[in-house]
């Protein structure tokens, strides 16, 4: 019985501390519910402040703002700030901060470590790491970003928490596996970069090569610059830096970075590639193929240099070697772009096979749709051929490369011929104006002027511009030409005969061949004129005009075998004029039946 009672008790006892052990944890609960919803946001500290002299103390609440944590918070602020840096300097100082025994390492250092070993390798691969590494997990986004970038692809789920994570992914830029897809987001990844660190190195450096890659070379020196004055002889910096003031025309600026680079290696390929380079925009062929040698003799695989020497053999008209160089790296590689640009150029110029330039560049057009350079070469040739190319014609072609660069000299110029070609001479008279407003007045523009003013029936205005032009350049034999056409459309016959005629004694055979021509169009009998026109052969046996207006004279008389003797001599001597082809054409099928 008494042990029935001990056992009531006991029980009694738990029962009654469970339930003040229950109200207790109410309490507190709710009154941390009731602190919680006060406080808005911050958080409520208690301290005892001491009082020196009572030994007392007093309850107090201070406020205090919650800190931001990051994955390298542990981390020194210098080691990290060397990282976020980038340059390798800054990056083997950093390593060397945080060098210890391999046990000690926490995770997030280690992680660390790996990013600076990418960064080193892909941004700096002329340099040494000199830190050991360690094998990490790619579960976190630090090296999530790596893994993607190596394998050409921008990864967009980091968060963007730091510097780190905002950079990393836009590594993928200098992959070779990456595609113009990922600029537009590695744009926006460095722009966030540098907003957290306006100085750092790589960022800097990667936002340069991102305006190099998409061709932008004047944008890119800002950041080359900013990344070179903080950097200590950094060969990619120095390079890409110079390459840029190269592509933008300050040639100047350029050599006086590569000077600036020290190196006892006097066979540094790197450093001979950019001499070449800027030995070829210098037009000093002789010595960019020297150091073009220098680079083949060291590495006789190296497709970009051999390629490199085809278009320096060109420039010096050597044709031969160039075509050889060509052939040999079509057995490699036949459709990159400036294979197809040099080829499509030797083509036309020197085989005279516009058939097989036509071909070339309509494989470049489709290859590359969105290169100036290929529209450029494509407007050239349907220029000279008088046809299209790819179903455009010289001023359509022209025009793709006028919308991004209104000034673009050469293509107005190809603008112009394709509509003087098309018989388009209001559009061919504006786009000489806007060649003059541009302060270009060649010898050519002003024929063309001449010629497309008489074809809107400004005949006075035609001969107002070739007197201006032949008083401010006298001695100039094209020029001379010009006034005579414009004078003879406008002038009095017997006036213009004997300006022609006084003329003709001081002339050299060149002009007496034009004049004879162009004084054929003032004789009143059949006799006079083709005697004319054979005096202009006689002067210049090469005159396509004079050939081409005995065609005419013949072919409207019916005797289509002496029209046929004549065109086919002016297709001789213009073989890429594709009107003139075509003409010749038609008479063979005319005489065959």
């Amino acid at each position: 019985m008494k042990r029935f009672c001990t056992h009531i008790n006991r029980t009694a006892f738990l029962i009654t501390a469970l339930i003040i052990l229950l109200n207790t944890s109410v309490y507190s609960a709710s009154k941390k519910k009731k602190n919680k919803s006060n406080t808005s946001g911050q958080v409520k500290t208690t301290y005892q402040a001491e009082e020196s002299s009572e030994n007392s103390s007093q309850l107090e609440t201070v406020k205090l703002s919650t800190p931001k944590r990051t994955f390298f918070s542990k981390i020194d602020a210098e080691i990290l700030a060397g990282v976020e840096n980038g340059s390798p300097d800054s990056l083997r100082l950093a390593m060397s901060k945080l060098r210890k025994n391999e046990s000690e390492y926490e995770e997030n250092e280690k992680i660390l470590i790996a990013i600076s070993t990418e960064i080193m390798k892909t941004l700096w691969p002329s340099e040494k790491i000199t830190w050991d590494t360690f094998p990490v997990s790619s579960d976190n986004p630090y090296m999530g970003a790596i893994d993607s970038a190596n394998k050409g692809v921008f990864d967009s789920s980091t968060g963007n928490t730091d510097f780190l994570s905002s950079i990393l992914p836009a590594l993928v830029l200098l992959k070779p596996t990456s595609s113009p897809d990922v600029y537009e987001p590695c744009e926006s990844s460095i722009k966030l970069a540098l907003q957290k660190n306006s100085n750092s190195v790589m960022a800097n450096y990667l936002m340069g090569k991102l305006f190099s890659k998409k061709k932008q070379s004047d944008k890119s020196i800002p950041y080359y610059k900013k990344a070179y004055e903080s950097t200590n002889n950094c060969k990619e910096v120095i390079f890409a830096y110079a390459e840029a003031l190269r592509l933008s025309g300050d040639l100047e600026s350029a050599d006086k970075i590569l000077a600036n680079y020290k190196t006892q290696d006097e066979n540094d390929l790197a450093l001979l590639k950019q001499k070449a380079y800027m030995a070829f925009d210098k037009k000093d062929y002789n010595s960019a193929e020297e150091y073009v040698a220098r680079v083949l003799q060291q590495n006789p695989n190296d497709l970009e240099f051999l390629l490199f020497r085809a278009k320096i053999l060109i420039e010096k008209n050597d044709y031969i070697h160039a075509v050889s160089l060509l052939d040999m790296y079509a057995r490699q590689e036949n459709s990159s772009l400036e294979y197809l640009l040099l080829r499509a150029k030797v083509q036309l110029d020197w085989s005279k096979n516009t058939s097989a330039a036509t071909e070339t560049i309509e494989k470049a057009i489709q290859l590359y749709p969105d290169s100036e350079e290929v529209f450029m070469v494509a407007a050239r040739i349907a220029s000279a051929i008088d046809g299209p190319i790819a179903g455009y014609y010289a001023d359509e072609l022209a025009k793709k490369i006028l919308e991004k660069n209104p000034k673009n000299i050469d293509a107005l110029s190809y603008s112009l011929i394709g509509f003087i070609q098309r018989g388009n001479w209001q559009e061919a008279y504006n786009i000489c104006n806007k060649i003059f407003e541009m302060g270009q007045t060649s010898v050519d523009v002003m024929l063309n002027y001449v010629t497309i003013c008489i074809n809107l029936g400004k005949e006075n205005e035609a001969f107002d511009y070739a007197k201006k032009c032949l008083q401010e350049n006298p001695e100039d034999e094209r020029v001379l030409q010009t006034y005579i056409y414009a004078y003879s459309t406008v002038g009095n016959r017997d006036e213009v005969l004997k300006y022609i005629n006084s003329t003709l004694d001081s002339s050299s055979t060149r002009i007496k061949s034009y004049l004879y021509y162009r004084r054929s169009f003032l004789q009143s009998s059949e006799e006079a004129i083709l005697a004319d026109l054979r005096s202009s052969l006689i002067s210049n046996p090469r005159n396509s005009e004079s050939l081409f207006r005995l065609y005419e004279i013949y072919f409207n008389k019916k005797d289509y075998r002496k029209a046929q003797y004549y065109l086919r001599q002016v297709v001789a001597i213009n073989p890429n004029d594709a009107s003139a082809k075509k003409l010749n054409e038609e008479l063979t099928i005319l005489l065959n039946q």
